[in-house]
This record gives C-alpha cells, sequence and structure tokens, in this order.
C-alpha cells in the first residue's frame, strides 16, 4: 500500500465516522417519533370508540323519541311492550296472591317513566283525602292487575271501570295514583279528552308524589292540544321540560312543541 492510498482510505474512514454516527442519532429520533406516533393512534382509536359509543345512544334515544313521536303519545312500542310485561307481572302475582312488584330502575329517570308500580320498601303516596268505599263484591287488590290486562288488550271502558273500583276500595294502596292514570289513558284512547283532562289533573293534584306524575302532566299538555287549545297544551309541556328537563317525557314534549311550531 503506498502512502497516497493509505491518507485517501484514512480520510474516507474519517468521513464515514461523522456519517454513521449521525444515522444512528437519527433512527433514534425517528424511533421515539414513531413511538409517539404509536401513542397518539391508540388515544386517537380510544376517543373514537368511545365517541362511536355514544352516537350509538344517541341514535338509540332519538329512535325512541321519534316512535313515540309517530303516535303523539306514549303508546309507542317499546312503551306497549313494557305495558304488555306489566300485565303479565300483574297477572304472575295474582295467581300468587302477591301484589305486583315494580320494576326495579336504573336511573332516576327510569323511574319516573313507565315503571309505574311501587316497590314494597316505597312509601305510600301522601294522604288524598278519600276515604276508603265500602268493599264491592268482587273488588280486591289484584283487580289492579285485571283492569290493567284489560287495558293492553283495548277493552277501555271496562278498564276503567276496574280501575276506578280498584280505586274506590283501596285508595291508600301505592298503585292508586297509577289507576287514576291508566283511567285518563282509557279516556284518551276513546278519544273523551274531557274526561281525559280531568282524569291527568286529579292525578298531578291528588298523587304528586306518584310514578305517574310527569306521564301525566305530558298527557294533559296532548290533551289540551287534542281539545284545540294549542297554546294551554304547550305552556303544560313547557313546564314539564323545565321542571324535568332530562326525563324521557321532557324529550318527548320537545319533539311534539317542535312539530307544532313547524310551518
Amino acid at each position: 500500500m503506498t502512502v497516497r492510498s493509505f491518507i485517501l482510505g484514512a480520510c474516507l474512514a474519517l468521513a464515514l465516522v461523522p456519517c454513521a454516527a449521525g444515522t444512528k442519532e437519527e433512527l433514534a429520533r425517528l424511533d421515539q417519533q414513531l413511538s409517539a406516533l404509536q401513542d397518539r393512534m391508540a388515544k386517537t382509536e380510544g376517543s373514537l370508540a368511545a365517541i362511536q359509543k355514544g352516537l350509538n345512544d344517541l341514535t338509540a334515544r332519538i329512535d325512541a323519541v321519534s316512535r313515540s313521536a309517530q303516535t303523539a303519545d306514549l303508546r309507542a312500542d317499546m312503551d306497549q311492550l313494557k305495558r304488555q310485561v306489566e300485565a303479565l307481572s300483574a297477572q304472575v302475582a295474582s295467581l300468587r296472591g302477591e301484589q305486583p312488584r315494580a320494576y326495579a330502575p336504573t336511573s332516576p329517570t327510569a323511574s319516573a317513566v313507565e315503571s309505574p308500580l311501587y316497590s314494597a320498601s316505597e312509601p305510600a303516596p301522601p294522604a288524598t283525602g278519600r276515604e276508603p268505599a265500602p268493599a264491592r263484591a268482587g273488588v280486591t287488590p289484584e283487580t289492579y292487575g285485571q283492569a290493567y290486562s284489560d287495558y293492553v288488550q283495548g277493552k277501555y271502558d271496562l278498564a276503567a271501570s276496574e280501575f276506578k273500583q280498584f280505586l274506590d276500595a283501596f285508595p291508600a294502596d301505592p298503585r292508586a295514583g297509577n289507576s287514576q292514570y291508566w283511567i285518563g289513558e282509557c279516556h284518551y284512547s276513546q278519544k273523551r279528552y274531557l274526561e281525559a283532562q280531568e282524569a291527568f289533573q286529579d292525578v298531578i293534584e291528588h298523587f304528586p308524589g306518584g310514578g305517574k306524575v310527569l306521564a301525566a302532566r305530558l298527557k294533559l299538555g296532548l290533551t289540551f292540544m287534542a281539545l284545540g287549545d294549542a297554546q294551554r297544551g304547550a305552556a303544560e309541556l313547557r313546564a314539564l321540560i323545565q321542571a324535568a328537563p332530562n326525563s324521557d317525557e321532557a324529550l318527548i314534549a320537545k319533539d311534539r312543541l317542535s312539530r307544532s311550531q313547524s310551518p
């Protein structure tokens, strides 16, 4: 090897040393950037999953409200199913010689919608001032379950009569307020709006601590609208929304107000 060759080789080696070192530093930096990017992507995927779940929940709730709005009352698909379940529950309880038990609510809102029965551990509603009527032949605590079953089957006159008999015979029963509400529903289903108005107002006035107050306020607003008093009906719906803005009844009320104001 000549001196010239040695010098050229040494220069080339010295030139490559910084380049190799720079390459290692660059690779390390790129690796760090890649790791950071992967972390950000993982967090983004988690956020997207949460957002998607929220959208799915919202879509389901909107669908529920839409179904309710299409019938202009609470007799939408899910409500009908709940009523049938409650009727079956009441019949089973009657066969067992027990009072029907309430559904276990999953939230404060759920307890105020379509789970009208009180559980045995819940206090009875405040006294209504009504005196128990003399016991009528055939009227027992199980009459409530029979009345509800007749209502679900569309036997509105019979159901209203049975609910009234139950209410008169057992005014202190925890289901008394529910009976008054379903009397209103029977009249509403038959388009007897004046009688329905009186029944729903009675629920609000005499059973303020019951589980059907929000439903009665909603139906009262819809009843006024059905009677042609749109102003009073809208006022009732707005009062409901203000009192319980997160309730299912409030969602239905908002939808009805929106549709009534559309050109």
